[in-house]
Formats: C-alpha cells, structure tokens, sequence
C-alpha cells in the first residue's frame, strides 16, 4: 500500500525532471550557425549604363546578437501510468547564429541585385571618396526581427512490475513552428544637397508550409535555426527588389529626360 502511494509521486517528479528549461535549449541552439543566401531571379539589364549610385556603408543591423529561447506554455496531464506534457518554446534569430553579419549580407545583396537587374552602376562608397555631385544612397534598417517557435510533445509511461522493479519510457517529438520574418529599411538617394527619393519599404514574410517534426532536440534546434535564415533571406530579397526596381525606374526617367550632348 506504501509503495503504490509512492508511484503517483515518483512518476510526477520524474514528468517534471523530463520538461525543458528555455536556458537549456537556449545553450545548444546557440552553437548552430547558418547562411544567409541570395539568388538573383530578376530579368538582367543589358542595355547601355550612363550613371552611378555610391552606397553608403551600412553600419547596423538592428538585430539582437545571441538567439533567445524562452519558455512560452507549458501543459502536464499527469496520470496514474501514461503521462503527457506539452511545452512551446519562443525562439527569436540573433547575428551570432549567421556566418556573416546582416549588414554585410544586405550589402551584397544590394550590389548583386543592382549590378544585374538595374540601369545604373552600384558602387560602395567606402572611403568616402565619391564626388560631391555623386548619386549617393543611404540604407538604415529600421527592424529586422525573425522569430519561430519549437513545441515539445513528451509522453512518459510508467510500468511497475510488483516486485519493486519499474521500467520508464519517454518518447519525446518536436514540432518547429514555421519562422516569420518582421523587416523595415529606409533608403534615402541623394545628389548633392538635393534629395530624389526618399522612403521606407516594409516586407513581413510568412511561409506557407507547415511545422516540421523531428525526435532529435539537436535537429529540431538546426531545423528551427535553417528556418529562420531562410524566412531572413527570402525577406530581404524582396525588399532588395522592391527598393532597386524604385532606384531603376527613378534613374531611367532621369536618364531619358537628360539633355542630349
């Protein structure tokens, strides 16, 4: 009678040992690194470039540098012999978990993206030693914010054999929740003391798969951080796009109505 008072207790200590801390998944996500990739699908410029436009160094990328995990919900269904608990854990993309900083990567995105698809030349401007009467742009990233989700489904069954000997199973199932990705850049084009373009461009990307599922903690962390990167890429290709389709349409205009030689 003693020891079947002792069963319900044991097994509820043992549930609770079984759940996830967020500084616990926090420590293993945050030595998975990934890339950032960019691929050129626009149509190439292939007609005659008259005009150049400097690029500014970029120098923030308005995004935490560690990766956060934080605990977000828990749910425990103790029973006598099958116990289940839910937990979902809030993870938020910092720079320390990309091979290269933000700023960097948007930077080359905007060269590749301009050089191909654009009608002018796109230059870094990095010792300040284009002309005063330059075309010179200016890129501030207002937000930049990527997040996802992992949830934990932990199933513990508790088999006691009578004669004081026991047996615990624990089956644990990951489901990392689709990444979403937040991102708001303004740019400023200037020629001299005059300003022509002058705007904020805002893309909020979503895939439109589902969660993806793994019974390995280490390949949930590395598929959640791969997600993440992928939402941040895809985010900053469409606003690159956005932004030099702009730039290519304000340069044209200013390209045909130019006085003839």
């Amino acid at each position: 009678m003693k020891y079947s008072r002792i069963i319900p207790v044991l097994t509820l200590v043992i549930l609770f040992a079984s759940c996830r801390t967020g500084k616990s998944m926090q420590s293993e996500i945050r030595a998975i690194r990934s890339n950032l990739y960019y691929e050129l699908s626009t149509p190439e410029y292939l007609e005659e470039i008259a005009d150049t436009i400097y690029l500014n160094f970029i120098d923030y990328s308005n995004i935490d540098y560690y990766t956060t995990v934080k605990k977000a919900r828990t749910i425990i269904v103790p029973l006598f012999i099958f116990n289940y608990s839910w937990e979902k854990f809030n993870v938020t993309l910092g720079e320390s978990s990309l091979t290269q900083t933000y700023r960097e990567f948007l930077t080359e995105a905007f060269l590749a993206e301009s050089n191909s698809s654009a009608c002018f030349n796109l230059r870094e401007n990095r010792i300040n030693a284009a002309p005063d009467s330059a075309y010179m742009l200016d890129v501030k990233i207002l937000r930049n914010r990527t997040s996802s989700a992992i949830e934990l489904d932990n199933v513990l069954v508790f088999m006691c054999l009578g004669d004081y000997s026991d047996f615990i199973f624990n089956f644990e199932n990951y489901t990392v929740i689709p990444a979403v990705t937040d991102l708001r850049i303004n740019v400023r084009l200037t020629k001299g003391k005059d300003c022509l373009l002058e705007k904020s461009y805002r893309v909020h990307h979503k895939p439109d798969y589902g969660g993806r599922k793994s019974r390995n903690s280490f390949l949930a962390n590395e598929i959640c951080i791969n997600n993440m990167t992928e939402s941040l890429s895809v985010a900053t290709k469409q606003v690159v796009e956005n932004i030099t389709e702009e730039l290519h349409g304000l340069m044209l205009q200013n390209l045909i109505h130019r006085p003839l030689p």
